[in-house]
C-alpha cells in the first residue's frame, strides 16, 4: 500500500507538501520524478520548490510489503510509472511472459514491464492489454514522456481522487493532499473509467448481476473454492496478517481460512465492555483457538478517535465515522503490533443480500437484482474508500478477500433463493452462512444476524447519547446530520 502523487501545471513545492500529507500511507520511502530525472529520498529535498511547468511530476510514498524496497516512480527505456498495487498473479505473469526476475522483487513492477511488452507507440492500447491480465487491488499512473493514462481496479479497492482546475491537472491517493494544495472541484475516479491525457473515458463495463441455472451444490463447491483462493492469494508471501474481527459470519469465515491455509494471524477487535460485538468475539475466539487481541473502548477514547476518524475518512456522515471509527481503532492495535497487512469481510454484504433493506424487494426480483448491482458498483466510494482510508490512517494495507474477482464472479450469478428467503429474512446471506458452517464456522456464528459495526461495539451510541451534549462535538454532529439528511 502506497500513496501516488500526479500534478501537471504546478510546482515541485505542491509535490512535497503532498507527500508530506500523505506520509502515514507510505513512510518505507518516497520518490519524484520530474523532467527525465528521478529524484529519491533525501534528494527530494534538494529539489528546487520553485521548478514546475506543463510536464507531468510523479511523485510516491511507499509502504514495503512484498519483496526489498523498491522506491518509485518506477522507470523503464520509455515509461514512468507510480502504482499503489498488490498484484496477486505477479509470479504467473513473469513466467506467462518469460520475464526474467524482477528488480526490486515488487509485485509493482510487474505492471511496468508488461505495459513496456505491449507498448508500440499506442500507450492506451498497452494499458488496456495489460490490464485484462492483472489480478489484483490497483491504482496507477504510467507516462510515456507524452501521454498518461490513470487506471485503477474494476472494483475500486484502491482510491483514487483528481481535480482539472482550468489548465492544471492533480491526482492523488486522498482528497486531503489534492486541498492542501488548493484543488478545487476534487471527484473520485469511477473504476470502470480511465483519465486519459486529461480526458475521462470508460474501459470496463459496469458490474451486471443475472441468476445462474446451475445446481445449488456446484454453486455453493464454487463459492467455497473461490473463497479460500481469495484469501489465499492475499496472504501469499506474508509471515503474519492482522484480521478485522466481529465475530460475525464474513469475518469468521475469513478466520477459517487462515486457519485452515497454516497462516499466522492474530485477530482484533473492540468495544465497549460487554457490547455484543466484543462478548461475542472473545467467545468465538477461545471456541475456534483464534488468537485475538481485543481493546474495552470507553467514551474517552470514542471522544479522542471521533475527529481523527473524520479527517481519516474524510467524510463528516456519522453513520460512516462510526464504522471507521470502529476500524480506525482496531487497525491501530494491529499496527502497535507490527502488522502491514490486515484482512477485512468487507463486501459480503452488497454481494450476498446482506442487508436488512433488500428483503423489501424479495416480491419483486428485478427491482432487488437491480440494487444489488447499484451497490456493487457504487461500493468503491461509499464502503471502500472509507475502509481503506481508515487502515491507512495507522499505516496497514486492507485486503479484502470477498472482493476478489473469482469470488465476486460467483456471487453475480447466484440466484436470489439462494440468499435471501422471504420478505421477512432476518438472516439472509443463506449460500455464504452454509459455506461458513461447512467450512468449519460454528452454528450459533453462521446463522447470527449481522449487526453493524457501530452498533455491535456500542460506538454508535456513545456518540448519540453522549458525544452530541458536549459542546466540542455538538455543532459538528447537527451539521452532520442536517448534511446527511439532503
Amino acid at each position: 500500500m502506497c500513496s501516488i502523487i500526479g500534478l501537471k501545471g504546478y510546482e515541485i513545492a505542491d509535490a512535497k507538501c503532498m507527500l508530506d500529507v500523505l506520509s502515514h500511507r507510505g513512510n518505507d520511502a518516497k520518490g519524484i520524478y520530474y523532467q527525465n530525472e528521478l529524484y529519491l529520498n533525501d534528494d527530494v529535498n534538494l529539489l528546487d520548490d520553485n521548478l514546475g511547468d506543463e510536464s507531468l511530476i510523479l511523485a510516491h510514498n511507499l509502504l514495503s510489503i512484498v519483496g526489498v524496497n523498491q522506491t518509485q516512480p518506477l522507470i523503464s527505456d520509455n515509461l514512468v510509472l507510480v502504482s499503489n498495487a498488490e498484484i496477486y498473479n505477479y509470479k504467473e505473469l513473469v513466467d506467462k511472459y518469460g520475464f526474467d526476475a524482477l528488480d526490486g522483487k515488487s509485485d509493482c513492477e510487474i505492471i511496468i514491464r508488461m505495459i513496456e511488452y505491449y507498448y508500440e507507440g499506442n500507450l492506451e492500447e498497452a494499458v488496456q492489454n495489460t490490464i485484462k491480465y492483472l489480478d489484483g487491488d490497483y491504482a496507477f499512473c504510467v507516462y510515456d514522456h507524452e501521454n498518461y493514462m490513470l487506471v485503477r481496479d474494476r472494483m475500486g479497492v484502491k482510491p483514487l481522487y483528481y481535480s482539472f482546475d482550468g489548465e492544471k491537472f492533480a491526482f492523488a491517493s486522498e482528497q486531503k493532499a489534492l486541498k492542501r494544495i488548493g484543488c478545487k472541484n476534487i471527484s473520485n475516479l469511477n473504476p470502470r473509467y480511465a483519465i486519459i491525457n486529461d480526458t475521462i473515458k470508460r474501459i470496463h463495463p459496469d458490474y451486471q448481476r443475472c441468476e445462474s441455472d446451475k445446481s445449488y451444490t456446484q454453486l455453493k463447491q464454487e463459492l467455497k473454492n473461490a473463497l479460500t483462493n481469495a484469501v489465499k492469494k492475499r496472504v501469499e508471501g506474508l509471515e503474519e496478517v492482522a484480521l478485522l474481527f466481529s465475530a460475525g459470519v464474513d469475518s469468521t469465515l475469513v478466520a477459517v481460512l487462515l486457519k485452515k491455509l497454516d497462516i499466522n494471524f492474530t485477530a482484533y477487535t473492540i468495544g465497549v465492555e460487554n457490547s455484543q460485538d466484543l462478548q461475542t468475539a472473545r467467545k468465538v475466539a477461545q471456541d475456534l483457538d483464534i488468537p485475538l487481541k481485543y481493546k474495552i473502548i470507553t467514551q474517552g477514547d470514542v471522544e479522542e478517535y471521533f475527529f481523527d476518524t473524520a479527517d481519516a475518512i474524510e467524510d463528516d456522515n456519522l453513520m460512516k465515522i462510526g464504522v471507521g471509527m470502529t476500524i480506525n481503532m482496531t487497525s491501530r492495535l494491529a499496527s502497535e503490533d507490527g502488522h502491514k497487512v490486515i484482512l477485512s469481510g468487507q463486501g459480503a454484504d452488497e454481494l450476498f443480500c446482506g442487508y436488512n433493506r433488500y428483503k423489501n424487494k424479495f416480491d419483486k426480483p428485478q427491482q432487488l437484482l437491480d440494487e444489488l448491482t447499484h451497490d456493487l458498483n457504487n461500493m468503491y466510494h461509499v464502503n471502500l474508500e472509507r475502509d481503506d482510508k481508515a487502515t491507512m490512517n495507522n499505516s496497514l494495507e486492507l485486503r479484502v478477500p470477498f472482493l476478489d474477482k473469482g469470488v465476486v464472479d460467483v456471487a453475480t450469478r447466484m440466484p436470489i433463493k439462494h440468499m435471501l428467503k422471504s420478505d421477512d429474512d432476518k438472516i439472509r446471506k443463506h449460500i455464504l452462512r452454509s459455506v461458513g458452517l461447512e467450512l468449519g464456522v460454528p452454528e450459533e456464528v453462521a446463522y447470527r444476524p449481522k449487526k453493524a459495526a457501530q452498533y455491535g461495539t456500542g460506538i454508535d451510541k456513545i456518540i448519540k447519547k453522549k458525544l452530541s451534549k458536549k459542546q466540542e462535538f455538538k455543532e459538528f454532529i447537527e451539521k452532520s446530520r442536517k448534511n446527511n439528511k439532503r
